[in-house]
Formats: C-alpha cells, structure tokens, sequence
C-alpha cells in the first residue's frame, strides 16, 4: 500500500511541475504512467475495482504526449490546439475524482475514521477548487482587465495551494499504512 502512494506521489508530482526549456524537464506522461502504477497496486492490495481509473490514465498518457514536445506558447499559437491545455485539465479532474472514489474505499479499511475524515475533506477542498477555476476561466475572457487580473491571481494562488495540499495528503495517507513486509517479520 505504501508503494502504491509513493507511486501516486511522484506521478502528480511530475504532473504538477512545470519546466519547460526545449521540452518538458518532467514529462506528463511519465508522471501518468506512476499515477497508473500506483493505482494498480492500491486497487490490487485492496481487491478494489479499478477499470475507469485504468482507462483515463491510459488516454492521459496518450493526450499528454504532444506536452512534452509543445511549449504552452506554441500550443496557444495553433488554432486548432487551443482548448488542448483545458481538455487535458478536465481529463486530470476526472481521474481524480475516480481515484478519490478509491481512496475512500481504501480508507475506511483502516481502524480510525481520521483517514476517511481526511480524505472526504481532501476530496470536497480539490473539487470546489479545480471546478470552480475550470469554470470562472471560461468567463474571464469576457471581463475587463481590472477584473480579470485579480481573479486570475486569486485563481492561481488557489489551485497552488490545492495541488500542494494534495501532494501533502498523498505524502500523509503513504505514512498510516505499515511497511510492506512489517507483518511477516513477527510471523
């Protein structure tokens, strides 16, 4: 199980960081790839279903691709490519919300209701967040600058603190499960 969240950890870890000097110091689509890993074992060690979650990190790691190699700039300049960086955006809330669903499950095979209690208000805190700067984003354009900016900045400094929050949480719930392995040595 903890192996399962380190995956998970490192996975929107790459995700979330950005650096980008000819191609993506930190390719999406790695980090994808960890997020179906640690999926994987999570679902596996706690006989959960994970069908949906399997398939949306698959076509995350498929859709993601063309972001290792395009800059944003160069993605805002095609036509065609404009909506890419929000279709990528909700395709991420989506298998969140899936593997928010599977962490619940998780969570309640613990003897204390606190990591439940975490994970519900991890849950409702990254939901509110994500979709309420999804779609104040899509009006921002219609606004004038004076307005716009410091919504933008508000926007921004929000989803921050919501993606380093979840990272924490991530770090957190890896912590209440035991080391694999810890039971068998008293055996």
């Amino acid at each position: 199980m903890r192996n399962g969240y380190k995956q998970l950890f490192i996975g929107f870890l790459l995700v979330f960081i950005k650096i980008h000097i000819i191609v993506d110091l930190f390719p999406d689509f790695i980090g994808y790839i960890f997020i179906y890993n640690g999926i994987k074992q999570i679902a596996t060690l706690s006989s959960q279903s994970y069908e949906r979650l399997k398939v949306l990190s698959i076509i995350l790691v498929v859709v993601s691709l063309p972001n290792f190699f395009l800059s944003d700039q160069v993605i805002q300049q095609i036509s065609w490519l404009a909506y890419y960086p929000t279709l990528l955006s909700l395709l991420k809330v989506i298998l969140v919300y899936f593997l928010f669903e599977l962490l619940r499950k998780i969570s309640k095979m613990l003897p204390s209701n606190s990591a439940l209690l975490s994970t519900n208000r991890m849950f409702y805190w990254y939901m509110t967040v994500t979709l309420s700067s999804l779609f104040i984003q899509s009006f921002l354009m219609n606004v004038t600058m004076e307005v716009m900016l410091p919504v933008s900045i508000l926007l921004i400094i929000l989803y921050l603190i919501v993606e380093i929050s979840f990272l924490v949480y991530l770090r957190n719930m890896r912590k209440r499960y035991p080391e694999e392995g810890f039971f068998e040595r008293f055996a």
